[in-house]
């Protein structure tokens, strides 16, 4: 069995207000994540803080359970422990909230990519790679996501490097289910929702993730192995990090 984690609790601060629940082209960021991985997953949970649950609970399908994260602490590996804890999958579907150009068919090629591995993590040319558009074992997730928050970890990556098993896929494999990769396209601001609204009333994204990854302005940060941050150029989405070695 299949399972799907949506976090859906970060500050949206550049947005301006509760990403989750702003509308592109007519549908809710969350409900068109949602209804993808509906798609390829038989349980889908979405975490959120309580102020946003019972907005979410209104326009989620009721097939979609909605879980309350309490946790003070602002990092994706609380999304993580809370959703794996709440469902019962072998694997499950790990994801962004804001992903307007998610495709069905890219998630489904993860999971069976992530089969024997304890993760699949897409993979670009560059050694950036995408841990919430990811499959993961639960268990070893779970306890991974556990000692690195223990730690003091906070990123993802932090998570990924307690893995014993982890299979990267190339971004250009991946080409095959999602031609131009919209599926790692995600939403920062008002103009990242303006376009990307834009390419799915053309018709050429939703739901099959045809639209061309977006460069971000910004240098995402990711931890580095001694505990310090590290700078890497901008790169096609803002929420990749590189890999370790």
């Amino acid at each position: 069995m299949r399972g799907a984690i949506i976090a859906a609790g970060g500050p949206s601060r550049r947005m301006g207000r509760a990403k989750p629940l702003m509308s592109v082209a007519g549908v809710p960021l969350v409900v068109r994540v949602a209804k993808i991985a509906e798609a390829v997953a038989e349980d889908v949970v979405v975490v959120t803080k309580p102020r946003w649950s019972s907005h979410l609970h209104k326009i989620l399908p009721h097939s979609v359970e909605v879980v309350d994260d309490n946790n003070r602490i602002q990092s994706p590996l609380v999304a993580l422990i809370s959703g794996a804890t709440a469902l019962a999958s072998e694997y499950v579907a790990f994801l962004a909230c804001d992903l307007p150009l998610l495709s069905s068919r890219l998630l489904e090629s993860l999971f069976k990519s992530a089969m024997g591995h304890d993760a699949a993590i897409p993979r670009w040319p560059d050694g950036r790679i995408e841990p919430m558009v990811a499959i993961y074992r639960r268990t070893a997730a779970l306890s991974a996501a556990r000692e690195a928050l223990a730690a003091g970890g906070r990123a993802n990556t932090d998570m990924i490097g307690g893995l014993a098993d982890v299979r990267y896929v190339s971004t250009e494999e991946l080409r095959a289910t999602d031609s131009n990769l919209g599926s790692f396209v995600n939403v920062n601001t008002p103009a990242d929702a303006r376009a990307a609204e834009a390419r799915i009333t053309r018709g050429r994204a939703f739901p099959r993730g045809r639209a061309a990854p977006r460069r971000s302005r910004r240098s995402p940060r990711a931890r580095s192995p001694g505990g310090r941050s590290r700078s890497y150029s901008p790169r096609p989405s803002p929420r990749s990090t590189r890999s370790r070695p």
